[in-house]
């Protein structure tokens, strides 16, 4: 294996672990000790790793000396957007958090619209003064997207965004640039950071204007042969009816544009107890875990993650989908999986975005 190759493996398993030593590098990667040992102080002596402690122990033998990333090499930038909000997140190398944006879309966001924030934020991280340089961004975009060209393909609830070639109108070539899914993301943005970190098998739902789903098997997420894995917008309910049509957050609201008031209201409504309003998120629920438990069936994850701003409903929303997956699941020999929140909110999508970007690009300059 050539250096940078085991370079970027280490920096892969370090990300992924809560603490990880030479040893635990080379038994992950199936190397000589000795191996890890030379290529580790290689790379703390320029600046990428650096150690963090000794394990306390009471057994006879040398600690395992813990090591991290040193934050201050680089940062990577991460996006996720819908008919709503954009979401963008600037990480270290480290992954720590460096800064947060949220902006809401107009009412009936255009094209335009989103690819000017995109490119203002995307400028004010590359100028940010505590972080340099920025290595790479990510981006989680709605719908269909070809990750090798960089094109999102289409997504109905944005006028004109069809075919939007992301490193031309973002001027970011192929080597710094990269797109996936929104949902991928956020499932990436868990794999990564979440409270399950590193679980082999995950499944996200994603609820905002539209529905999809994200997989990670077998420690790899799934695109499938044309990208098009998780689309189940179109999965039957009530015999004519498909879900995005019926159980969508446009849906509940009457199909009003979601970047309106509309939601909030809604969202009010059922926590004051408004019988009409929590009859329909018991209806949006129940579809939302029948869609999940069949997930289970296929799949059986580890846990089933929720997305969107159905979620901002806490218990009132995820009791109803647990209890709706259950009913799902009976008599199939299964036992319902946790079904949890996306861990990390409104910017899950961007994390992932970002880690998504961490991980294709190789070091930076030097390494």
């Amino acid at each position: 294996m050539d250096p940078a190759t085991l370079e970027r493996l280490i920096v892969k398993e370090i990300r992924k672990a809560k603490e990880i030593s030479r040893r635990d590098l080379a038994d992950r990667l199936g190397i000589a000790k000795s191996t890890a040992g030379r290529r580790i102080d290689s790379m703390i002596e320029r600046g990428i790793v650096r150690e963090t402690g000794i394990e306390e122990r009471k057994e006879v033998g040398r600690p395992r000396r813990f090591l991290d990333l040193e934050g201050g090499f680089g940062a990577y930038a991460g996006f996720d957007f819908d008919g709503r909000h954009l979401n963008g997140v600037l990480i270290d190398f480290a992954q720590q958090v460096v800064e947060r944006r949220k902006v809401r879309l107009s009412a009936a966001p255009e094209r335009d619209e989103v690819l000017g924030h995109l490119r203002q934020i995307i400028a004010e991280f590359q100028r940010h003064p505590t972080v340099s340089p920025l290595i790479a961004v990510g981006v989680g975009v709605p719908g269909h997207v070809r990750r090798d060209s960089r094109i999102s393909v289409y997504y109905p609830f944005i006028a004109d965004w069809r075919n939007v070639d992301l490193s031309d109108e973002l001027e970011l070539g192929p080597d710094i640039l990269h797109v996936i899914n929104n949902t991928r993301a956020i499932l990436l943005g868990e794999y990564w950071l979440g409270p399950l970190a590193a679980a082999e098998n995950l499944v996200c739902i994603n609820v905002r204007t539209g529905i999809s789903a994200a997989v990670i098997a077998n420690g790899a997420l799934v695109a499938g042969e044309h990208e098009m894995a998780g689309e189940i917008r179109g999965w039957p309910v009530n015999g004519d009816d498909w879900l995005e049509k019926v159980a969508s957050v446009r849906a509940v609201i009457d199909g009003e544009p979601p970047g309106g008031d509309r939601w909030v209201e809604f969202v009010n409504e059922c926590r004051d107890g408004n019988e009409a309003s929590l009859e329909t998120l018991s209806a949006a629920a129940a579809h939302h875990g029948a869609a999940a438990a069949r997930l289970v069936q296929m799949l059986d994850p580890r846990a089933v993650f929720m997305a969107g701003p159905f979620t901002e409903l806490e218990s009132l929303y995820l009791d109803r989908v647990r209890a709706a997956v259950a009913a799902g699941l009976e008599g199939h020999y299964f036992n319902a999986p946790p079904i949890i929140a996306a861990s990390l909110g409104d910017t899950a999508g961007a994390h992932g975005a970002a880690a998504l970007a961490a991980a294709q690009v190789p070091l930076p300059a030097g390494a």
